[in-house]
């Protein structure tokens, strides 16, 4: 076919990444030994970062299907790792909580975070690292502004 390429490179490059930085952080978190699985492990540092937020919130903030955040709370609070609380506003809605349990892990999930962020920066020289991290969440925020418009694109 005589179809020239799509100028992509950029945003084929980020999707690369993010599996790469995925795959990395599964084995860091096997090297830890959290018992957990990436997506369990990851709404546990969400919960950690954003406490007391409804089910839902967590879910969009995420970037998750609601019906599989349920499943990893499931999970994290047969482990004795959250709790679920009726939401006092709307006792329809539930608060998620970290349980005094979770502070080892999150410790290890720290710990592996921090070893997949050093691997993955360290060959950029550390002026350029502020304006990759800058520029990563710029095109975060620009993909999110469609997503609030709805437009999704």
């Amino acid at each position: 076919m005589g179809l020239p390429y799509p100028n992509v490179a950029v945003t084929m490059l980020v999707v690369d990444l993010a599996r790469l930085l995925r795959r990395r952080f599964e084995a860091a978190l096997a090297d830890v030994e959290t018992g957990l699985t990436v997506g369990e492990a990851r709404t546990l540092f969400y919960v950690w970062r954003h406490p007391g937020q409804r089910q839902a919130a967590l879910a969009e903030t995420m970037f998750v299907e609601p019906m599989t955040l349920v499943g990893y709370l499931d999970s994290l609070e047969r482990a004795g790792l959250i709790k679920r609380c009726s939401d006092p506003k709307d006792k329809r809605a539930n608060l998620i909580e970290l349980m005094p349990e979770a502070d080892p892990l999150l410790e290890r999930i720290g710990g592996a975070l921090q070893s997949v962020r050093t691997k993955a920066l360290e060959d950029i020289p550390d002026d350029n690292k502020q304006v990759l991290e800058t520029l990563l969440q710029t095109m975060k925020e620009s993909l999110l502004q469609d997503v609030s418009k709805g437009k999704q694109k």
